[in-house]
């Protein structure tokens, strides 16, 4: 059977107010909560670059600008360049009247054939580099525009924490040990930058003047108007901002970019601060120590069939819903109704989740909702099968046993449509609201989840509500 899930179809609605699909969110088994990517926090665990998977601390990549020494990216595409290998004739260093064959090596571009050779860049002896840097002319000033702000920046911080200090002078080495000054600013700086410092002192930060704006402009060559365009010469937008401190306007100057360093983060639920997704340490590996994603502990919504709806005709949409959990699961549908006073959700009693019964206006914690937002109100009725569904366990092997093993269940043929292993499949019957372009459907998923944390003794069967917004299809006008 061909199911039907694509992730902006099937979407829930997270704790924060935002629609995502299931792929992309979490679920804290602390707090019984989903969590989306914006609202966790994100904690850097390692660097690595993504070629030669090399890890690197971040005082050295912040020294490198997050940038790998060894790998580099084409200018012309953005691909990864390989380094090769070939052979030139050169004088013989005993006898120059004889030539030798010497292996030098270059970089070069699989995806468009772009070489090192293109802008005139010498080959090297060895296959480990040493490729010539591209000087930038502004470096000088970047550097001083850096000085400056960070001493801007040290000031600020001074000034807010002026309160905590003492009424004595504090010397130079507690300042420095206790913000980090660097060295080029010096004694002067910090006696400048002190709360203390007479108004007579004159910052570092003063030493810098803003520029002015003036009506002159440079003029444009003589030969732009007569000059003929050759584009393939002409770099792209694109090429021009991947290297921002040059931004060459011929193919000519494009160099090799270092490539960008890549980051594996951790995910913390900013409600109870624990780790909702982990990875491992060693940049090769694509496990994770901590994974909870709501793939794993949500019942996953599917489309089954694809439903051609008209406006004010009732539908028969087919959804199929699976329990992702080794626990039998009981679930059962009820209708979402959005608060239409002040446009938002409301959730009563937040602190518990046990509740027996089960309220629409209280689904999620107060979020106000934009008027923009139009994807949390509904733009067809739905009729949604009554009572309660049990969902099989998952079980691994069920996939490849030809035999039906699935306990019998005593299904209600009006509810259930059909059942296999740990998936049953339900029908809605959507009816599409007059002058709507699109139906859209929205539903509170109840099921009984399992929580295999809430003791170390026995496991807990809490009760959760879960708003799910269906894009059943486009509706045409009858």
């Amino acid at each position: 059977m061909a199911h039907l899930f694509q992730g902006h179809r099937i979407r829930l609605l997270c704790s924060c107010g935002l629609l995502k699909s299931i792929t992309a969110i979490y679920f804290c088994r602390h707090c019984l909560k989903l969590r989306c990517s914006n609202c966790v926090s994100h904690e850097v665990d390692t660097l690595f670059c993504p070629n030669c998977l090399e890890n690197m601390p971040s005082t050295e990549a912040r020294l490198k600008k997050n940038r790998c020494a060894n790998c580099f990216d084409c200018p012309s595409c953005g691909h990864t360049l390989s380094t090769r290998a070939t052979s030139i004739q050169t004088p013989s260093p005993e006898d120059p009247s004889k030539t030798v064959a010497r292996k030098v090596y270059y970089l070069a571009c699989t995806s468009c054939r772009w070489t090192t050779r293109d802008v005139g860049l010498k080959d090297q002896t060895v296959a480990t580099g040493g490729w010539v840097e591209q000087d930038n002319e502004h470096y000088k000033h970047l550097q001083s525009l850096l000085e400056h702000y960070r001493s801007v920046a040290q000031h600020e911080k001074l000034e807010r924490e002026k309160k905590r200090f003492s009424h004595r002078k504090s010397s130079y080495l507690s300042l420095s040990d206790k913000y980090s000054l660097p060295s080029t600013l010096g004694r002067k700086t910090l006696t400048s930058l002190s709360p203390f410092a007479h108004k007579g002192d004159v910052s570092q930060s003063s030493e810098m003047t803003p520029l002015t704006a003036t009506s002159e402009v440079e003029g444009l060559p003589e030969d732009i108007f007569t000059e003929e365009v050759v584009l393939s010469s002409v770099t792209t937008m694109e090429q021009r901002l991947s290297s921002p401190e040059w931004q060459p306007e011929r193919t000519a100057d494009l160099y090799p970019l270092h490539k960008h360093i890549l980051v594996k983060r951790s995910l913390r639920c900013r409600h109870c601060e624990h780790n909702l997704s982990k990875p491992e340490y060693n940049p090769s590996s694509i496990k994770f120590k901590i994974q909870l994603g709501a793939f794993y502990h949500v019942p996953e919504v599917r489309m089954v069939h694809q439903v051609e709806l008209k406006s004010g005709v009732e539908s028969n949409v087919q959804l199929s819903l699976c329990n992702p959990t080794p626990h039998d699961m009981t679930v059962a549908l009820l209708p979402f109704v959005p608060e239409a006073s002040d446009i938002t959700l409301q959730k009563a009693g937040e602190d518990s989740v046990e509740g027996s019964s089960l309220s629409t206006s209280g689904l999620v914690r107060v979020v106000e909702i934009p008027a923009e937002k139009t994807d949390l109100f509904p733009t067809a009725d739905v009729a949604l099968p009554q009572g309660q569904l049990i969902l099989a366990a998952r079980d691994d092997t069920a996939e490849y046993d030809d035999q039906e093993s699935s306990p019998s269940y005593k299904d209600d043929p009006q509810v259930v449509a059909w059942r296999r292993a740990n998936k049953v499949g339900v029908d809605l019957l959507v009816t599409p609201k007059p002058d709507a372009a699109y139906g859209r459907v929205g539903f509170v998923l109840r099921y009984d989840y399992t929580n295999t944390v809430a003791t170390a003794s026995e496991s807990r069967t809490v009760t959760l509500n879960i708003p799910v917004m269906v894009d059943v299809g486009p509706i045409t006008q009858s």
